[in-house]
């Protein structure tokens, strides 16, 4: 085998097809940084691949056999529509029964009286004080229930081998991802959505250190030893066990730049952009350091410390802002390259010598198993769920960046910049609005006369629709969904009465995944002495969607709807084949010695 892709990639250079320059020691990368994510990549590839390989695909039997932030129509035959647990919907009316919401004329009334609508990621610096105290409490507490480590470990597991990294499932992969970290966060404050970190305004300065991203109202800053000292992430214990986010600012790679961004929207071939970042030798794709997973790996790099691995990277909050970014990037080159129908169909093909298995089109999206790689081109992420607004800019005429943590630099083409904390370096802009709470005196940042408070124009959208009776809207968050949704749940009538029959040791594959609750795989919410009572929030919804007697959901409404279906007439039980191991008991072969005297009884004629 090795010795056919020998001869096929030789016959493949002679044709011109493949460039012979593959290196497996990543020696023909531009610098040292990225040869080091080079490095990192084919390791996580090659973890990867060990993990496909060795990998067994084995069927469970069961026993006995605003406007702007207004989703569009959705596609009859489009996915999550209903979900049993809200980080797999992709709709908002299939989130508002775990929202304590209503549906009225189409829109998902919350207990407030406002609409849920559409996250809107907006770039940090470009979020008011309250939207961004919202986020900063909302983030504190998906920390204190011990969610926020749930969500950043299942990225430390995928991080060294997976369809996550080192290929075309980067994108789609960490698309998903981040629905359902936002879905955490609003189930918090629905007002909340993952804001985006543009790091191109603050690599326009001297120094990006001293941007006001890095000081307690926003990130936070670190001690000598690069630990966060103060901000709202101040103190936050890693999944490692060390008390607080570990930062090395500046000492390799670098932020994005303009550059990087025009080059990734001129990209027209997909192969560029969901890219083959670690091929091996006979991929007809050579390896590309502008793409978008390399150049996202540099800001990694600059940010140093948690954020360098992929392994611990998600201990830091940035973490989820610039791979907010990100996705803004990739969903403005799918809106600007491909035709809306070619968005949810085109995937990187299937090659094993460009990408390991798990990147396949219809890979498993581990650890998201009902998903496949493919899903993540969904039109339903940005039509249903979230949408972005624009980057900050300003003008000659209008030089403002619409935030007081901005300021803008009408030289040459102009563009927004981030403002510099005092003490912090502004060489070249003195003379501008560089500074903030301060002015530029000879290239230093110091106390001084500021300009008149920012006033954010009025906006020129309309917002969105609200019930005819609503109630004022709370200050805080709200506290009553502060504790994470329990996804433990039976997905059979039958488990309980299984369960008792032993099937948890006799049948585990099939029972640790469709009966957990049964088992005590998890611990449910509901009570389980209850027959009748409904267990699940979505009930009361599905029932008028006609679930109780469709089939893929059939089982789970006999099991925890029973009360909104009217199934409690009929105990479960009742209705229960038994267990194949129970009936292989029941007819257990006959050995030697029972054959034996059984035809010696029927020859001295006792029946």
């Amino acid at each position: 085998m090795r010795e056919l892709i020998k001869r096929a990639t030789l016959v493949a250079c002679l044709v011109g097809l493949v460039q012979c320059q593959f290196r497996d020691d990543c020696s023909d990368a531009p610098n040292e940084a990225t040869r080091q994510m080079c490095l990192r990549m084919r390791q996580m590839d090659a973890n990867a691949r060990n993990i496909a390989q060795n990998s067994v695909e084995e069927e469970a039997l069961p026993p006995g056999s605003p406007v702007w932030q207004q989703p569009i129509p959705v596609p009859f035959n489009a996915r999550g529509q209903i979900a049993t647990h809200p980080y797999e919907c992709m709709t908002l009316q299939c989130l508002c029964p775990f929202f304590r919401g209503q549906m009225v004329n189409g829109n998902c009334i919350l207990q407030s009286g406002q609409p849920l609508a559409m996250g809107y990621r907006k770039e940090y610096r470009m979020m008011n004080d309250d939207e961004r105290r919202r986020w900063h409490y909302a983030l504190t507490v998906l920390k204190q229930n011990g969610e926020y480590d749930r969500i950043s470990r299942e990225h430390m597991v995928v991080g060294a081998g997976s369809g996550a990294h080192s290929g075309p499932g980067f994108l789609p992969w960490h698309r998903e991802y981040l629905k359902r970290f936002e879905i955490a966060l609003r189930l918090i404050d629905p007002s909340v959505s993952v804001p985006y970190w543009d790091s191109v305004m603050d690599n326009y300065l001297p120094d990006p250190r001293d941007s006001i991203l890095f000081t307690p109202d926003f990130i936070g800053q670190t001690d000598g030893n690069g630990f966060v000292v103060n901000g709202p992430f101040a103190y936050w214990r890693t999944l490692e066990g060390r008390n607080a986010i570990w930062r090395q600012l500046g000492m390799e790679g670098g932020l994005f730049t303009e550059a990087q961004l025009n080059s990734i929207m001129q990209q027209t071939n997909l192969e560029y952009v969901m890219a083959y970042t670690v091929p091996l030798p006979g991929c007809p794709y050579p390896p590309n350091y502008q793409a978008v997973e390399y150049t996202h790996s540099n800001i990694h790099l600059w940010l140093g410390g948690d954020m360098k691995p992929p392994t611990t990277s998600a201990n830091d909050p940035i973490f989820f802002m610039h791979h907010s970014f990100v996705d803004f990037l990739w969903e403005q080159w799918r809106q600007l390259r491909q035709p809306r129908w070619l968005r949810e169909t085109q995937y990187t093909p299937d090659i094993a010598q460009c990408a390991n298995p798990l990147h396949f089109s219809y890979a498993a999206m581990r650890p998201f198993n009902n998903l496949l790689n493919r899903d993540g081109l969904s039109n339903s992420y940005t039509d249903q769920m979230y949408r972005y607004a624009p980057r900050a800019g300003c003008s000659l005429q209008i030089p403002t960046c619409g935030s007081k943590y901005l300021f803008c630099d009408t030289r040459g083409f102009p563009h927004c910049v981030a403002k510099v904390r005092l003490g912090g370096l502004c060489m070249g802009y003195e003379g501008f609005d560089a500074c903030y709470n301060g002015q530029c005196i000879f290239g230093r940042c110091v106390p001084g006369p500021t300009p008149a408070p920012f006033r954010i124009p009025r906006p020129t959208t309309p917002a969105p629709p609200t019930a005819a009776a609503t109630r004022p809207v709370a200050v805080r968050a709200r506290q009553a969904a502060s504790r994470p949704f329990v996804d433990c749940f039976n997905r059979d009538p039958c488990c309980e009465s299984w369960a008792k029959q032993g099937e948890c040791d006799n049948n585990k594959k099939y029972m640790s995944r469709f009966c957990k609750a049964a088992c005590g795989v998890c611990n449910p919410a509901f009570n389980s002495t209850n027959e009748c009572a409904d267990r699940h929030v979505s009930c009361q919804q599905w029932t008028g969607q006609g679930q109780c007697s469709s089939g893929n959901s059939q089982k789970f409404m006999q099991e925890n709807c029973r009360q909104s279906c009217q199934f409690c007439s009929a105990k479960k039980a009742a209705q229960c084949p038994k267990p194949s191991s129970a009936m292989r008991k029941e007819t257990k072969p006959e050995g030697p010695i029972r054959r034996a005297f059984r035809k010696l009884r029927s020859l001295v004629g006792v029946s």
